[in-house]
């Protein structure tokens, strides 16, 4: 049986190629330079793409903190910085998680661009509504490309993943598994203002930890997806 490091070194070495995946959605976002890219999003377990979310996005990352650390900001600049950029899901292993979480219940997606991987997410199904006790989805995972995000060092590089992906993985949970408009998620800290923006409601009583639990109603679920 091989190990992941094993199965990594396959992947490297091209023996692993990138799986071609199901196109579920295609669609459009604005560049930096505000022109029209095309997208599609991928449905289904891939290692190769989990690889690359590991590889690239850690790379950026790396990169970004090294960027901030050589601009010499006083303190309290450095402060303000750091308060601005989100990398509190840098730690993520998408590689890991691919093969912690299989099973029908768990389904994955990727939101790639010219075979770059821009964002990920996993969602577990079916999850009892807080609000009125139906089936909708869980999302357990969730992340955008760190050049994705607002950060002092380069320019966003596409606008609207995130709202991209949740709108199709939406759209996938009532057409493919049944599922009524809504879904919840337990959000990390600097994400939490993001689904209050988009209208999704907390409901203290199911936090963890440092974690807010957010919830979308039906009715609201409906005009998020009629505003796409």
């Amino acid at each position: 049986m091989k190990s992941i490091a094993d199965i990594k070194n396959l992947i490297a070495s091209g023996q692993i190629t990138q799986t071609s995946g199901d196109i579920i959605e295609e669609g459009i976002l604005l560049d930096n330079r505000s022109e029209d890219v095309s997208y599609q999003l991928f449905h289904g377990w891939d290692i190769v793409r989990a690889h690359q979310c590991d590889e690239m996005w850690g790379l950026y990352n790396m990169q970004l903190l090294d960027f901030i650390q050589a601009q010499n900001f006083e303190e309290n600049r450095l402060n303000e910085v750091l308060a601005t950029i989100q990398v509190d899901d840098s730690h993520w292993k998408w590689f890991k998680k691919h093969f912690a979480y299989q099973g029908p219940e768990y389904n994955w997606f990727f939101l790639v661009i010219d075979n770059i991987p821009q964002a990920a997410c996993l969602i577990y199904h079916p999850k009892q509504s807080a609000i009125d006790g139906d089936n909708i989805f869980y999302i357990e995972y969730i992340a955008v490309a760190p050049w994705n995000r607002q950060n002092p060092m380069s320019t966003r590089q596409y606008c609207g993943v995130g709202s991209a992906i949740i709108r199709d993985v939406i759209k996938y949970a009532t057409e493919e598994l049944s599922l009524r408009y809504g879904f919840c998620l337990h959000a990390l800290p600097r994400a939490a203002g993001f689904y209050a923006k988009i209208g999704m409601d907390s409901f203290s009583a199911l936090d963890k930890d440092t974690l807010q639990y957010f919830e979308m109603s039906a009715a609201h679920t409906k005009l998020y997806m009629e505003a796409s």
